[in-house]
This record gives structure tokens, C-alpha cells and sequence, in this order.
């Protein structure tokens, strides 16, 4: 009998202890399944806390996200489904705030609104595993094909981000909102993908989620981060540079406009100056 291995997706917040121990009632109770659990992973630096999580999402055949408490998944777990659809894995949801998340209902293989209902199919071990088709990768570091095409994502309404979208469409192909689940030639169609988050709100999942897809099809990402004092630890660790603060639409202009090839000796030539320029 095949044993499928599990990787639990969602919060790890214990202030309602109601729910904090939401991953401990599945893996008790479905012994015919293998769970990965993301608390056993080495935490010692973000690094290693990144490749745990995100190689985790992509290699098991099943990911299991539980939302509750009337709060939204995780700021990973966006991050973490992104790359578990990438791979066209096995999404089972289990959703049971009032308001539902439409991102995760859209994706998921299996829906559900109560624990009880998810835990009923997977102790039947009846899984679905061809919702979604593999998405290819394609490395764009490794050569000198010229970067066309970006994706915009994230915030996209903040004035800064519009004035950007606005300048960069004059030199280059420009994509904002694609389709949640019509993405099988995502990392042919762009060539890298931007996300913005502004400082002080929650990160967009949809943002989060497009971050995911582009990590496990490696196309780079350029991680625009309003909050310049404390940015959320594990996000800069997937994308290839990170532009912070009020003056990180700038940057990002001159970045994209000097960007011709992705190739590592290219790219890197463009980074040292812009450091040498905006460290000052």
C-alpha cells in the first residue's frame, strides 16, 4: 500500500489554543498517511528555514491548508501553495472562516468548509492527483536571452507601483493579474516577476502566491518591500534582489531599464553599481 506524504500548510500562531494545534488532530488521526512537518525543520537561518518550506510544498504529493479563527493562511503559505500548484500536487483546503479565501478555493483539488469532512477523504486515501498539470521551469540566469517580459504583482494600486508599471511598459512587455490557475506556460511567457508590498499592510496573497510559482519554475523575482526596518524574514530568501523603503520604485526602474540579460556576470555587473549609487 502506498503511503503518501503530507505537507501541513498554514498559521503557527498559538494565541487561540483552540486551533494551535490543528496540524497535531490530523497527523493523530491519519496514521496511513506520512506527515512533513514544517515545525521539525531547521529554523537556525533563514536560508535553511526557506529550503525546508518551499522544498517540502514542492516534493510532497499532497499539501493540506487549513484556514481558522477568521484569519487568513499564513504569510508563506501563499508562498508555499503557489509552489505546490507549480508542481501540480495534490491541494486539499479546508476552510472554515466565515468569510472564505476565493485564491485558495480556486486552486485547491479538494474543498472543504470543517476538519471533520477533510479527515473523513483523507482516511479514505481516494486522492485526486490530476487537477492541476506540472508547470515547466525554465532557469533564466543561465543565459543571455534578453529579459522582455515581467510580471506585476502584489500591490498593484500603490502610486509608486502605478508610476513604475506606467515607465517599465516603454521598454519592456509588461503582465499584471493573470489568471489564478491559467499559468502552465508561466515561466515562458515571463521572464521575471516583480511583487510590491507596501509598508505596514498585510502582504497580498495573491502577490505571495505568484511568488511561489515563480520560485518553483525559477524565474527571478524582484521583491519590492515597504517596510524598511523590519521586512517579513523569509520572503527576501526567494526572491533574486529586494528593494526596500520609499525609494524602492526608483530603484526598481533603473534596475529593469539597465536589465537586459539575467545571466549571473550581466545581472551582477548592474547590482554592484545601483549598490554603489543608492548606498551612499
Amino acid at each position: 500500500m502506498v503511503r503518501y506524504k503530507v505537507y501541513p500548510i498554514g498559521g503557527f500562531r498559538t494565541d487561540d489554543l483552540k486551533y494551535s494545534d490543528w496540524r497535531d488532530f490530523f497527523i493523530e488521526n491519519l496514521p496511513n498517511l506520512d506527515f512533513d512537518d514544517p515545525r521539525e525543520h531547521n529554523q537556525s537561518s533563514v536560508a535553511r528555514l526557506d529550503t525546508g518550506d518551499m522544498n517540502s510544498a514542492m516534493s510532497c504529493p499532497i499539501s493540506l491548508v487549513y484556514l481558522f479563527g477568521n484569519k487568513r493562511a499564513g504569510t508563506m503559505s501563499y508562498c508555499e501553495l503557489g509552489a505546490s500548484r507549480a508542481r501540480g500536487n495534490c491541494i486539499i483546503a479546508v476552510d472554515e472562516n466565515e468569510k472564505k479565501d476565493s485564491l485558495i478555493e480556486q486552486i485547491a483539488s479538494h474543498y472543504y468548509t470543517d476538519k471533520e469532512r477533510a479527515l473523513d477523504f483523507l482516511q479514505e486515501g481516494d486522492f485526486n492527483f490530476g487537477k492541476h498539470f506540472p508547470i515547466k521551469g525554465k532557469n533564466k540566469t543561465k543565459t543571455r536571452e534578453p529579459c522582455k517580459s515581467v510580471l506585476f504583482t502584489g500591490s498593484l494600486e500603490e502610486e509608486g507601483m502605478e508610476r513604475l508599471i506606467e515607465e517599465v511598459s516603454k521598454f519592456k512587455e509588461v503582465h499584471t493579474r493573470p489568471p489564478i490557475n491559467e499559468l502552465d506556460n508561466f515561466s515562458d511567457k515571463y521572464d521575471l516577476v516583480v511583487a510590491n508590498f507596501p509598508c505596514g499592510e498585510q502582504h497580498s496573497k495573491y502577490g505571495l502566491y505568484h511568488m511561489g510559482i515563480a520560485y518553483a519554475t525559477e524565474v527571478p523575482i524582484i521583491e519590492l518591500e515597504g517596510n524598511s526596518k523590519f521586512p517579513y524574514p523569509p520572503l527576501p530568501g526567494l526572491a533574486r534582489r529586494l528593494f526596500v523603503g520609499k525609494e524602492r520604485f526608483e530603484v526598481a526602474r533603473e534596475y529593469l531599464e539597465r536589465l537586459q540579460s539575467q545571466h549571473i556576470s550581466d545581472e551582477a555587473l548592474i547590482c554592484y553599481e545601483l549598490m554603489t549609487k543608492w548606498n551612499k
